[in-house]
């Protein structure tokens, strides 16, 4: 009877720890995945933008959005967005996007990124134009799809 006690003892601080990790590593498994989802989705968010494609990038946003475009005085909700988009995308463009993924958070159904963005494009005098921003956007799900909750950009001025 002692013997099967301790055995069981034994299987029990043996097991559990084990159980513990496999349970950690599907989460971060699950986390990757999440992260990769996020990802794609700012890259498909930010290639709207080159189409003007006014539509697409409003159904990113969250009914409750509130983001501070780095040209914008204040912050703005859905009607700004809107606005600001009719503004200053007004028709597709020849823009080139780059995005440097500089971090991201997840917790849950919210999600975090910050990143740089780099859009080049070629003026009417034909020269090659370059803009710099850091975004973060903050994502939040809502029954199988995320959506953007808020959001602020920073242009980056270059130093000489």
């Amino acid at each position: 009877m002692l013997r099967a006690i301790l055995s069981l003892t034994l299987m029990f601080f043996y097991l559990i720890p084990l159980l513990a990790q496999d349970d950690e590593g599907t989460a971060n498994k699950k986390g990757d995945n999440v992260e990769a989802e996020i990802w794609s989705l700012e890259k498909e968010y930010i290639a709207n933008f080159g189409d003007a494609n006014h539509n697409a990038i409003l159904s990113f946003y969250h009914s409750q959005f509130l983001g501070w475009p780095d040209s914008e005085l204040h912050p703005t909700d859905m009607e700004g967005a809107k606005k600001y988009l009719e503004e200053k995308f007004s028709e597709p463009s020849q823009i080139v996007s780059q995005i440097n993924q500089e971090g991201i958070r997840i917790l849950g159904n919210i999600a975090i990124t910050h990143y740089a963005l780099t859009f080049s494009w070629i003026d009417d005098e034909g020269i090659e134009q370059t803009r710099e921003s850091r975004l973060t956007h903050t994502w939040v799900k809502e029954d199988s799809s995320w959506k953007i909750l808020g959001g602020m950009s920073n242009r980056i001025e270059k130093m000489d």
